[in-house]
């Protein structure tokens, strides 16, 4: 098996997509033969690296038994290549924004006319094949493949680490954590007016990321008297970002309803897991996918504020049972989403179309 991978986000760019796309590609690579073009600068170079990735893509394509797309923007390289060399069979990931972004142009031309040309799309949920379908392009082409995930190496808790470099004192706290973008559909501004404030209990709830909704939530703070239970830190580092997961207690992801928004899966559920967290999300979009009820957290109706009270201090009862789940979580976590498994789920997609190629 041969393959062309193409990717317009990668690292050392950080980001949720970035990580994806290099997490396949490494997936991939330790399994079969692959070549990649990837764009490693961000997006300021992204009007240079499309048309000088779709020249090399034409010129290598045809030496490839597949191509694959790490996202639905490159679907624009994906038509030419149909076009220009139909027989070359082309694969698109598709994450969830990338289909529902409300621009009209890009709705017109990447969703109506690009996208459906491809041989096939590989949706990450459920809820991102149904967002697909919705948009006219036929379910034969859908196959729904999770995101995955690497084990975690020499993962060591610094139990002071907190109150030594955020300064912020944990002894007998309860402490809920949230990571992620933030912007509205990730619900934590809902959460922190509708559910914090009227969560009894030794709970402190912190929050990393950063994102257009960040002044909201930290106005949301100081409008409601959090400031000593509610800590926004913005972005973090990984070395940060892996000790906030393994001094909380439990991971918080309370998506709400955006319209032309949603949650393609939800990769942090996973590595909150890989850390030992178990999660408490919204049973909404592809949540539902990465959260398995029982196994690795628990679901809730969106936007029901008593409903998540409840069940956060059900779940916060025992920190011995909480610690417990955890542990579970992460079993069934590694079990479910490693990349190997998922790799060859990807793999075998590619064999099923190089063999009807041949046809």
């Amino acid at each position: 098996m041969k393959l062309l991978f193409i990717s317009r986000s990668y690292p050392p760019v950080i980001g949720g997509l970035e990580k994806h796309n290099y997490s396949i590609h490494s997936a991939l690579h330790k399994k079969i033969k692959i070549n990649a073009l990837v764009n490693k600068f961000g997006k300021k170079v992204l009007p240079l690296f499309l048309p000088l990735c779709l020249v090399r893509a034409l010129l290598i394509s045809s030496k490839q038994e597949s191509v694959l797309l790490g996202d639905g923007v490159l679907g624009i390289v994906g038509w030419f290549i149909k076009t220009i060399k139909p027989s070359v069979p082309v694969v698109c990931i598709i994450h969830g924004l990338d289909i529902t972004y409300k621009n009209a142009f890009y709705q017109y031309f990447w969703v109506g006319l690009f996208l459906p040309k491809l041989d096939k799309i590989i949706a990450v949920s459920h809820a991102t094949a149904d967002a697909v379908i919705s948009r006219g392009i036929p379910q034969s082409k859908l196959i729904v493949i999770p995101n995955g995930i690497y084990p975690l190496q020499n993962l060591d808790r610094n139990k002071n680490f907190l109150s030594t470099h955020l300064n912020i004192a944990i002894d007998n706290q309860i402490v809920l954590f949230t990571l992620g973008r933030l912007v509205k559909r990730k619900g934590i501004n809902w959460f922190i007016n509708h559910v914090f404030t009227h969560l009894e209990g030794p709970f402190i709830y912190i929050i990393a990321g950063d994102g257009p909704e960040k002044d909201a939530i930290e106005q949301s703070i100081i409008a409601n008297q959090l400031t000593d239970k509610v800590f926004c830190l913005g972005s973090v580092t990984e070395k940060t970002k892996s000790q906030l997961f393994l001094n909380a207690d439990l991971f918080i992801q309370p998506n709400i309803k955006v319209k032309g928004d949603m949650e393609g899966f939800g990769i942090a559920v996973l590595e909150a897991n890989l850390h030992e967290l178990p999660v408490l999300g919204s049973k909404l979009e592809g949540l539902k996918d990465s959260i398995v009820e029982g196994q690795n957290g628990w679901l809730i109706e969106p936007e029901e504020p008593s409903i998540f009270t409840e069940k956060i201090l059900e779940v916060t009862q025992s920190k011995k049972r909480l610690k417990q789940a955890g542990q579970n979580a992460k079993t069934f976590c590694l079990q479910q989403f490693c990349w190997d498994k998922i790799a060859d789920q990807y793999i075998e997609v590619f064999r099923e179309l190089v063999k009807n190629n041949k046809k």
